[in-house]
């Protein structure tokens, strides 16, 4: 098996139906939410974006 032995990962579980679980439900779904803004964000705004303006 591969990898670093010095790493190590530690998961964490709610009981079932606790309050506990429904924040780490709440707290998944903000992370989800924020997974599909950075996605459409673009990722160089060196850019400047063109006004949709138009004089008057």
């Amino acid at each position: 098996m591969g990898g670093d032995p010095s790493q190590v990962l530690l998961t964490y579980t709610a009981e079932p139906d606790s309050p506990s679980q429904d924040a780490l439900n709440l707290l998944a779904s903000w992370a989800a939410v924020n997974q599909d803004i950075d996605r459409s964000a673009p990722a160089d705004d060196s850019e400047p974006a063109d006004s949709a303006e138009t004089p008057d």
